[in-house]
């Protein structure tokens, strides 16, 4: 996809041309994505790029995710200042992708024991129970961080 047939959907803000978009967004960099959303860009179309930026994290893995999510965050910040709740918007974002990592941590921790067990695996004894450790701790990270969101969105803890 072109860089003008990218930001022509962008700007389109209808579902159809923001899943074409978003489609078009994954053979795309994250660095091309920043280049082409410039702040201009961001200023003219500031209501679809919010909704494309919202979505375009949610589909990127999680370590690339949490990259691009400093990035976006700024952006509300900046180019995306003027939109209502633009700081919580960006407060909300990060959030979201901290807990993301946290459950992707965990889960990479839980799964290096096999590492520790070969024969040739040179691992001090107790290091698979204390990433097991390390792991749960990131779960309860997760719930913390999960709370705080709806902290963010004005729900009371338990609320869900």
């Amino acid at each position: 996809m072109d860089a003008e047939t990218f930001r022509d959907l962008v700007a389109a803000g209808d579902e159809a041309s923001r899943a074409d978009a978003l489609h078009g967004a994954r053979s795309l960099t994250f660095s091309d994505v920043s280049e082409l959303l410039d702040y201009d860009f961001l200023d003219e179309h500031s209501e679809q790029v919010s909704q494309f930026l919202q979505e375009w994290l949610r589909q990127l893995p999680v370590y690339q995710r949490a990259e691009a999510a400093d990035w976006v965050a700024s952006q509300y910040l900046l180019g995306l200042v003027h939109l209502e709740h633009s700081w919580g918007t960006a407060a909300r974002l990060l959030l979201e992708v901290y807990t993301a990592v946290a459950e992707q941590l965990a889960t990479d921790l839980e799964g290096f024991r096999p590492l520790t067990e070969g024969p040739d695996a040179e691992a001090p004894t107790g290091v698979a129970d204390r990433l097991d450790g390390l792991a749960a701790t990131l779960h309860g990270v997760r719930e913390s961080l999960l709370s705080e969101i709806d902290a963010l969105s004005g729900k009371e803890p338990g609320d869900g």
